[in-house]
């Protein structure tokens, strides 16, 4: 048995001394402070509200997928992102921090309500974009930080997520390369769609500031600093949109269309790297 496995199977056990000593090793061990674990439970939260959202796509989804094979992998991702709410609920529970296992920042509200409009309107191509790539685009951020620069534990987790999301990811790119051989118009339109609605919702949500997710994890959220990962917001914006522009590159989007969708993100905070596809486009 893993480690990762072991410490989330010892998790179903109620919190007691036990948490907050492995708390206490932890903060000793790797010198974590307080301001590091409010940290983590802040973006555990936020990571747990993106699964339950994407369990949430995917179920609705299903009906639009073309075939019984597609239906039942649709399933399957569903499933496996609600295992990543087991395991970040039992890293909270280890580490003696409070996570929210449901959505509460008004930014996921909103992509799930454009995700529902682009059920409604039977617009598959959209419900992967949204899906698939960019919010997957994200998470694989999001988790590739924590594989990086988490107590050895959290990284541990992050690693396990991070193969799963990456492996949504690819399924996501072989169905748009698919839609996009059948019809580029129409998908790139459903890109364009999907990207004025989504992407400022999930940029908005890189950054240390909340409208609720604080009080309800009974945190400061002005103490909150990415310092405590060694990082700061610049940088993830940064690899989030290079992440993204380098999604869109592997979706095979026409560069044009692709260009001044990432041209417009510069409007809240979206700046590539020199090193990223569009600087050399």
């Amino acid at each position: 048995m893993s480690e990762v496995t072991a410490a989330v199977a010892d998790d179903l056990a109620p919190v007691d001394l036990r948490s907050t000593n492995r708390r206490n090793e932890l903060q000793t061990q790797h010198e974590k402070t307080d301001g590091y674990f409010n940290l983590i439970a802040y973006i555990a939260s936020n990571a747990i509200a993106g699964e339950v959202m994407a369990v949430e796509n995917y179920s609705e989804m299903v009906p639009l997928m073309p075939t019984t094979d597609d239906k039942i992998e649709t399933v399957k991702q569903a499933h496996e992102e609600s295992k990543h709410i087991q395991m970040l609920a039992s890293l909270g529970k280890r580490h003696d921090y409070t996570v929210m296992r449901e959505i509460v920042e008004p930014q996921w509200f909103n992509i799930r309500r454009h995700f529902s409009s682009a059920v409604q309107n039977k617009d598959l191509a959209a419900c992967l974009i949204m899906q698939d790539l960019m919010t997957e685009t994200m998470a694989i951020v999001l988790y590739r930080t924590l594989k990086r620069q988490g107590d050895p534990d959290t990284a541990a987790l992050a690693s396990k997520i991070l193969e799963d999301e990456l492996e949504h990811l690819e399924i996501g790119l072989t169905r748009i390369r698919g839609l996009l051989e059948a019809d580029p118009e129409g998908v790139h339109e459903s890109l364009k769609w999907a990207h004025h609605r989504v992407m400022p919702e999930l940029f908005s949500m890189v950054s240390t500031s909340c409208h609720f997710l604080c009080d309800r994890l009974n945190i400061d959220c002005g103490a909150l600093s990415l310092g405590d990962l060694k990082t700061d917001i610049d940088e993830i914006r940064i690899e989030a949109l290079d992440t993204y522009v380098e999604t869109l590159d592997k979706a095979n989007f026409d560069p044009v269309v692709t260009a001044a969708l990432i041209e417009s993100m510069q409007s809240y905070g979206g700046t590539p790297s020199m090193n990223s596809a569009l600087a050399t486009a």
